[in-house]
């Protein structure tokens, strides 16, 4: 096995691990997680000035 089929079977490799990703985060079923993910960095900043406010 020469240092081509290495190198083609790595590409493979990596193609197939990123549209396995692709896949992963475009998934519907996902959805919810990564809204919930992207709203919590709003939900924290509110609780952190009700503490402060509320000191």
């Amino acid at each position: 096995m020469g240092i081509n089929w290495v190198r083609t079977l790595f590409t493979l490799w990596i193609f197939i691990s990123f549209v396995l990703v692709i896949y992963i985060v475009f998934n519907r079923r996902n959805k919810g997680n990564y809204d919930e993910a992207a709203s919590s960095i709003f939900d924290d900043d509110e609780n952190s000035l009700d503490n402060k406010n509320g000191q």
